[in-house]
């Protein structure tokens, strides 16, 4: 049978009464839309803040190096009620950016067919270093790229790629 009809979104305080959690845990919202679009992935720094990766452009608008429309914005809670107030722009102009990993104060970003390096040296939450540690991967298939950063118990970072390949 042919599908027509998809379920419209639930709010997000619709959305949390979904999850299911283990026993003694809780779940509570941090961040939304209209502050948060579209993410696809979170890293956290040693204050506690999120940095979260939102993208418009995957999986089929893949552009041009500092021609993309994806971004990191850095939620905090400032207040301490357990909910992002303050929201900043740590870099934007991204394409198709699916994974974050920080090493150190450094953060580590995929970009399309790239990992790159991200830094704030001057303590304005901004990153002001961006710099391409590795590049050659594949973006024949937007789903298919590099991907799943983690930094290993044994310090080496880990990630994947798939069947679009690297050649770098």
């Amino acid at each position: 049978q042919l599908i027509t009809k998809a379920q419209k979104p639930l709010k997000p305080e619709e959305s949390i009464k979904m999850a299911q959690i283990p026993v003694g845990f809780e779940i509570s919202l941090f961040a939304s839309e209209p502050d948060i679009v579209n993410p696809i992935n979170v890293a956290w720094d040693h204050r506690g803040r999120a940095y979260v990766l939102q993208t418009v452009d995957y999986p089929n608008n893949l552009h041009a190096k500092d021609l993309g429309h994806d971004k990191i914005t850095i939620c905090e809670d400032t207040d301490g009620d357990g909910r992002a107030d303050k929201f900043t722009l740590f870099a934007d102009k991204l394409s198709i950016p699916s994974s974050l990993c920080f090493v150190g104060t450094q953060l580590l970003c995929t970009n399309a067919s790239e990992i790159m390096l991200l830094q704030d040296t001057d303590g304005d939450d901004v990153a002001d270093v961006r710099k391409t540690i590795i590049s050659g991967f594949g973006t024949g298939d937007t789903h298919a790229g590099v991907s799943n950063l983690r930094y290993g118990l044994d310090n080496w970072i880990y990630g994947t790629v798939g069947y679009s390949g690297f050649e770098g």
